[in-house]
C-alpha cells in the first residue's frame, strides 16, 4: 500500500518538474544529501520517557527556481530503533519545500525554508502508516564551479502522532512484554546535512 503511494507522489511531482515550460524557463539544483538526525523522546501514560536512537540517514532534494528562492521536493530515508520496544523501523519524509536564497559574497550563498508533506512511518510503536510533517531548514553553500555547490544544511523536522498509539515493549527482567500507550503528540528530529548541489 506504501509503495503505490510512494510512487504515485512522486511521479506526479517529477511530472510538474519536467514539464516543457518549467524546462524553458528553470534551472534545476539536485542535492544528495547525508547526515545524522538526533531524535526526542516520546512518553507512555505513566510517563516514562521512550528514547529513540539517533541515527544517519540518506536524503536528496529536487528544486526550481521561483522568485527570490526555489521550490521543490525533499525525500529522505533513515532507520530508527526505540529502546525497549520491540522491533526495528523507519522514517521516510516526502515533503514539498520553498526557501529564500541569499548571496553572501561570489563563493557563498545562505538560504532559509520551510517544508511540509507526510511521513511514511514503518516502525512497530505506532499504528499509523503515514505521519503528518513539516519543518524549517537552513543552511550555507560553497560555490565549487558554475554548476556545482557543496551544501551544509541543518533541518528541523515535526511529525505528529495519534497520542491512542499503542507498543509492544520488553522488560529489562527478560522476555516479558508489556503494551504501552504512547501519549507524546509530536516527535520532533534534528537532521544535520552535508551534501553536493548539481545544476542544470
Amino acid at each position: 500500500m506504501k509503495l503505490p503511494l510512494v510512487a504515485t507522489l512522486l511521479c506526479t511531482t517529477l511530472t510538474a518538474f519536467v514539464s516543457p515550460q518549467v524546462q524553458s524557463d528553470n534551472t534545476f539544483y539536485f542535492t544528495p544529501y547525508v547526515g545524522y538526525a538526533f531524535t526526542s523522546n516520546i512518553t507512555d501514560e505513566n510517563g516514562n520517557a521512550i528514547r529513540i536512537e539517533d541515527d544517519p540517514h540518506i536524503a536528496f532534494s529536487l528544486d526550481t527556481d521561483m522568485g527570490a528562492g526555489r521550490i521543490g521536493l525533499f525525500i529522505s530515508h533513515q532507520p530508527n530503533e526505540a529502546e525497549n520496544i520491540q522491533g526495528d523501523g523507519s522514517f521516510t519524509y516526502f515533503q514539498f519545500q520553498s526557501s529564500l536564497r541569499f548571496d553572501v559574497n561570489p563563493s557563498f550563498d545562505s538560504f532559509f525554508g520551510a517544508s511540509v508533506g507526510t511521513t511514511i512511518s514503518e516502525s512497530d510503536w505506532t499504528s499509523n502508516d503515514l505521519l503528518f510533517s513539516g519543518g524549517f531548514f537552513g543552511g550555507a553553500e560553497y560555490k565549487i564551479n558554475s554548476n556545482t555547490k557543496l551544501v551544509l544544511e541543518a533541518r528541523w523536522l515535526a511529525n505528529l502522532i495519534d497520542s491512542n498509539t499503542n507498543a509492544i515493549c520488553t522488560l529489562p527482567t527478560g522476555d516479558e512484554t508489556c503494551r504501552i500507550k504512547i501519549e507524546s503528540d509530536w516527535i520532533s528530529q534534528l537532521q544535520t546535512n552535508i551534501g553536493i548541489t548539481y545544476s542544470f
